[in-house]
């Protein structure tokens, strides 16, 4: 069985701009009454912005779970339940969503026989090769595996560039909090988080040259 684990950007974005909606909504509770005309209308317009936001993430967010037999999607604030069984899916076909700023990634539409269109993503989930594989080990379908690995190469060629460019921006932050006059105990946390991310995109920068490499 193989179960989508939310990646780290939708799901960062999905808590900041909750958390963000409900901080914001009371500070402007609180300082309705003795805030100027144009701070009340610049917090309701910010707000009314983060809570969009969060409803749009709302509206993506969705659980997939893959079994031995069939592929389950569980789309919580829509109050949706779909499954079939792998052998009513009749055409898969590979995408490439491209978002330029946030990078491009590969996309899996699934098309049932009854006409029911879905699709996974690896901006969605941080395990998607792991579900691809189980869901093309799981049908009988002819794939158009060329389209499938031109779209790899694509997102590789792409998203190499912009991995480049937030190393270079989270080594410069490591540099300047570590020069900075935070405390130790909130200073350390932060560089250890920043070396994690900057190890994950030198993973995802390796992969994405030997990718290229390969093609």
């Amino acid at each position: 069985m193989r179960i989508g684990i939310p990646n780290i950007l939708p799901l960062f974005g999905y808590v900041f701009f909750g958390t963000l909606s409900i901080a914001m909504t009371t500070l402007f509770l609180d300082k309705f009454a003795t805030a100027t005309t144009g701070a009340v209308v610049f917090l309701a317009v910010f707000i009314l912005v983060c809570y969009i936001m969060f409803v749009l993430l709302s509206y993506r967010f969705k659980i997939v779970v893959m079994t031995d037999k069939e592929l389950i999607f569980i789309i919580p604030f829509r109050f949706k339940l779909q499954s079939f069984k792998f052998d009513n899916i009749k055409h898969l076909k590979w995408d490439l969503w491209e978002t330029y700023k946030m990078g491009d990634y590969r996309k899996l539409v699934i098309q049932t026989s009854s006409g029911y269109l879905t699709s996974i993503s690896d901006l969605e989930f941080i395990n998607y090769n792991s579900l691809e594989t189980w869901l093309i080990n799981k049908t009988d379908l002819k794939l158009n595996l060329d389209r499938k690995l031109d779209i790899e190469l694509q997102q590789a060629k792409w998203n190499r560039w912009l991995n480049v460019v937030a190393i270079v921006m989270f080594v410069f932050f490591f540099f300047l909090f570590s020069k900075g006059q935070l405390r130790t105990d909130i200073r350390f946390p932060i560089q250890i988080a920043i070396v994690i991310i900057i190890w994950r995109l030198l993973a995802r920068l390796i992969q994405y040259q030997q990718k290229i490499n390969e093609s």
